[in-house]
């Protein structure tokens, strides 16, 4: 071994410890930033040497650059992200929803029916009286009223989670392209043989951010690239190529649908693209926000309003049937109180023309078989007594009243479980990312530390090429 082997491996050292304490700068300089992975440098001996037959080793090298990286980590919070998204979504939705349902208020469909029933029982006892009519008329009204305010604000929460999906959408396409992008400049580093740590870490976190607004699966391919799939199946980004993810509109609200792969993609096509509404957000497939907002508008919803539908028909059809056949006070009879067509929340109304004299209080009866008598409350008692009455209902045998405090209730049940499993799934993210914290993130007292190490080695073997220096003047002296 000669003195240039020894400026040899001291010049090994100074290069590999350079390049240790620019990695722990890295790591500092870049401790708050999101998706940030911790790096650390590997070093390994160089080959080893045989000098006067002693095997010496050449110094040290940089055997690579390693990203502190948890791939099963990445995909439970890929996955977790999604459902969480989900029940979010869910539950913002029924947040909305459940004031409509809110009996403490005094202006509740419950106390609307409750005060329509109590003024049929009102007018029996003075089935003549124009003050008793017209309060009947007044709460028939808000009873109608009420209906249609609650089936609006149902409507309103369906119509804000399909507008909704346009824009999620085009943040699924955005993330798609970028993802595109990024595989694109992971392959150049890769090919000039560079270390895409940061480049990966992007990635990564692209990754996550797609799957809080869709359900995916995801590839990860040797060269580091990432390929996305959503739940059906339909590729939204497959190397440098992505697809558009866009809405459209349908018979029922906006569909979603997905283009060809390209770099860029090809124009939306709706009559040709894909319709993934059913996969993305179907039975079994709920996932992310835009599983969570065709959730909302194609199922929860839709029953609520079923329900309210089923109340307001059985209300019509059984007020009527009895109205029909009894007589008002102008003698006339047939007369339907609600009108016939009305048979749903947003549809219900009183019959037109309909007026107090005609309201049907009389009904005949043995003493009374062809009523004219303005005392005869006969129907005015039939009509009351449906309050009281069983109708078959979709969940079975009920009064009206009965059905609308178990949806009520179902309302409050669905909220609470709703809020139960966002509040799990906080959790279980916060534990995901503790895990990852504790993993890839850059601790300051540790890189700290390393930079000491890293430094001091530095210096000396700085010193030992002093040392080579010193060692070869003698040695040029003596050859003087």
């Amino acid at each position: 071994m000669g003195i240039s082997t020894i400026f040899d491996i001291a010049s090994s050292g100074i290069a590999a410890q350079r390049l240790a304490i620019e990695v722990t700068g890295e790591n500092i300089a870049n401790v708050n930033t999101t998706g940030y992975s911790r790096q650390e440098v590997v070093l390994e001996n160089r080959p080893v040497n045989s000098a006067s037959g002693v095997p010496l080793g050449g110094g040290v090298q940089v055997q690579t650059v390693r990203r502190a990286y948890d791939g099963m980590l990445q995909q439970q919070i890929v996955n977790g992200n999604a459902t969480y998204q989900q029940n979010l979504t869910r539950q913002k939705a029924l947040e909305q929803i459940q004031p409509a349902f809110n009996e403490l208020a005094s202006d509740g469909l419950g106390q609307a029916m409750e005060n329509f029933f109590g003024a049929w029982q009102d007018l029996s006892a003075n089935p003549a009286g124009s003050a008793e009519r017209q309060a009947l008329l007044s709460r028939s009204q808000t009873l109608v009223d009420t209906f249609h305010q609650m089936n609006q604000s149902l409507s309103t929460v369906a119509n804000t989670a399909d507008n909704n999906l346009a824009g999620v959408s085009a943040e699924v396409t955005d993330h798609a392209r970028t993802l595109a992008l990024v595989n694109s400049q992971i392959l150049t580093t890769n090919s000039l043989g560079g270390t895409p740590n940061e480049l990966l870490d992007q990635r990564d976190l692209l990754l996550r951010q797609i799957s809080e607004k869709v359900g995916i699966t995801t590839t990860l391919a040797s060269d580091g690239t990432a390929s996305v799939a959503l739940a059906g199946g339909e590729q939204l980004v497959s190397g440098t190529s992505y697809s558009t993810l866009y809405t459209s509109a349908g018979a029922t609200g906006n569909q979603i649908r997905i283009s060809g792969l390209g770099s860029p993609p090809p124009a939306n096509n709706p009559a040709s693209d894909a319709d993934v509404s059913a996969t993305v957000g179907g039975s079994g497939n709920s996932l992310g926000e835009i599983g969570g907002l065709l959730q909302v508008r194609d199922s929860i919803v839709p029953g609520y309003l079923g329900k309210l539908n089923e109340m307001a028909t059985n209300l019509v059809s059984s007020v009527n049937a009895l109205h029909t056949a009894g007589y008002g006070l102008d003698g006339s009879t047939g007369n339907n109180f609600f009108a016939p067509a009305g048979t749903g929340a947003a549809s219900i109304e009183l019959a037109a023309g309909f007026s107090a004299a005609k309201i049907a209080a009389a009904f005949p009866t043995a003493t009374d078989p062809a009523p004219t008598s303005t005392g005869n409350n006969a129907n005015t008692l039939r009509i009351a007594a449906i309050q009281q009455t069983g109708f078959a209902f979709s969940t079975g045998s009920a009064t009206l009243d009965g059905f609308y405090s178990s949806m009520v209730g179902g309302v409050g049940i669905d909220t609470e479980g709703a809020r139960n499993l966002t509040g799990q799934g906080a959790s279980f993210l916060k534990q995901l990312n503790a895990l990852r914290e504790s993993n890839s993130a850059v601790s300051l007292d540790e890189e700290l530390t390393n930079l000491t190490r890293y430094q001091r080695a530095f210096q000396g073997s700085a010193k030992v090429i002093n040392a080579a220096t010193d060692m070869l003047d003698v040695v040029l002296g003596l050859v003087r």
